[in-house]
């Protein structure tokens, strides 16, 4: 341990002179610098605090002797040369603190770098930093990432921080989600104490984050079960959600994510951008809990709930690069399956790159509407059951008869659309009308097949299932 009187010794510290107080009333536990004197009153105890010309502006050598043995500091080093006082003699003394007076032609942080060094050589000074910070990480088990980071600045007397990447000049120590890079806690100095630190507070990190990955990984399968089941055991799948902490009682939005550029589902780095697009937006204070976030079908489903029917209006610009649908405003269970059928509806009209709002879509969502229904899924799939006997033409099927339907019963124009030559549509179409035994110029059954092909297409069924491809 270092006392006054031993930090008087070394080479930073022989411009400092003694004015008053003991000089090994207690031992210094830690250098700081201070410029304005409230700094002063959340000293540490122990501190050897070195005052700058504006902390005394104002401020008398006594009122700072009167705090740093309230605090009890074991030093005060005021600028210049300092007078002495009966008064200042004795108010030192009580309060066991030393008062030093700093050379006028050193720099404050030659000084205090100098003298920092000089206690973090010291060994047994660099254990007990270490032990009390970990000590302290460990009383604080379970808190948050911020907290955490807080914590360990405040008891070993540097500023961590988290990065994605270490920079070159930083030092870093690396954090680990089940053994896999995760970031890094950095921070600057050469302290060894915090290095040590460093490498605890990583792994309490890891742990923090691997805990809170597993709980949202539980939301969102629990939120995907609920949206695949029947509307038989919606109650169950609720409830399992409940569980899982998915706010089930509030009034939820969907979000409905495409990428142009990834027609047959996002890639991981997308998925990746839009949870850390969604974490770090400011939505308000509103939310019931943290929005859900997952991957589902073709696309990625952001989900917002609150308490009250407050998140009607979300931001266009919040899904940069990316094909959005947001549903509307659903409460409940049933309102949370109703959104994101919407969100993922409004998605299909939406223009590459743009965003749609299932309220604005005019017909297309009355259609949209009958796509999410199951029941209207079974009688499409039931209308167009037969087409699975078509052999090799069965998984064209439904797509020719729609293109078909869609351009009025032009083969040309249908032909255009599925890349095909008319003849081809022809006897396509031919075999598909006598598969179905349906009467093609009939508008009353036109409709019905058009609509039964939008319903199965737009939850893209397998052939003969009720099963959304992309959910098996």
């Amino acid at each position: 341990m270092h006392h006054v009187s031993d930090l008087l010794r070394t080479p930073a510290g022989r411009r400092l002179t003694l004015v008053a107080g003991p000089w090994d009333a207690r031992p210094v536990e830690s250098v700081i610098l201070v410029d304005e004197m409230r700094e002063l009153e959340s000293a540490g105890r122990g501190a050897l605090a070195i005052l700058s010309r504006h902390a005394m502006h104002g401020a008398g050598v006594l009122e700072a002797l009167t705090v740093a043995g309230r605090r009890e500091l074991a030093a005060i080093v005021v600028p210049g040369p300092s007078g002495t006082s009966p008064d200042i003699v004795g108010t030192a003394r009580r309060a066991g603190v030393a008062l030093l007076a700093g050379a006028s032609d050193q720099p404050l942080s030659e000084t205090v770098l100098g003298l920092s060094a000089v206690l973090r050589a010291d060994p047994s000074l660099l254990l007990r930093r270490t032990r009390d910070a970990i000590e302290g990480l460990g009383a604080i088990e379970g808190a948050g990432e911020d907290d955490i980071l807080r914590a360990a600045s405040g008891a070993i007397g540097v500023d961590y921080g988290v990065a994605e990447v270490a920079g070159p000049s930083a030092n870093s120590a690396v954090i680990r989600v089940d053994g896999r890079p995760d970031g890094y806690v950095c921070w600057d100095g050469e302290d060894p104490a915090a290095a040590i630190v460093a490498g605890v507070v990583a792994t309490t990190l890891g742990r923090v984050r691997a805990s809170a990955r597993a709980a949202e990984g539980a939301r969102e399968q629990a939120v995907l079960a609920l949206l695949r089941v029947g509307v038989k055991e919606v109650r169950t799948a609720a409830r399992r959600a409940r569980h899982e902490g998915v706010p089930m009682e509030g009034w939820h939005v969907a979000v409905f994510l495409r990428d142009p550029a990834s027609p047959a589902g996002p890639a991981e780095a997308t998925t990746r951008r839009v949870r850390k697009a969604v974490a770090t937006a400011p939505w308000g204070e509103d939310l019931a809990g943290s929005p859900v976030v997952t991957r589902w079908q073709d696309g990625i489903l952001v989900l917002f709930t609150t308490d009250e029917r407050a998140v009607a209006d979300l931001p266009n610009d919040a899904w940069p690069r990316l094909t959005a649908g947001i549903g509307t405003c659903q409460p409940g269970p049933d309102g949370l399956r109703r959104t994101a059928s919407q969100a993922r509806a409004a998605a299909g009209r939406a223009v590459a790159g743009e965003v749609a709002r299932f309220d604005r879509l005019g017909a297309y969502a009355i259609l949209a509407e009958l796509g999410g229904s199951d029941s209207a899924l079974v009688a499409a799939r039931d209308m167009l059951a037969p087409l699975d006997g078509l052999g090799v033409l069965a998984d064209h099927a439904v797509p020719t008869l729609k293109a078909y339907l869609d351009s009025w019963g032009s083969r040309t124009r249908a032909a255009e659309l599925l890349n095909l030559h008319p003849n081809a549509v022809a006897h396509r179409i031919r075999r598909i009308s006598e598969a179905l035994g349906a009467d093609l110029s009939d508008p009353q059954t036109r409709f019905a097949l058009h609509v039964a092909c939008h319903v199965v297409l737009d939850r893209e069924c397998l052939p003969g299932t009720t099963d959304a491809v992309s959910s098996l």
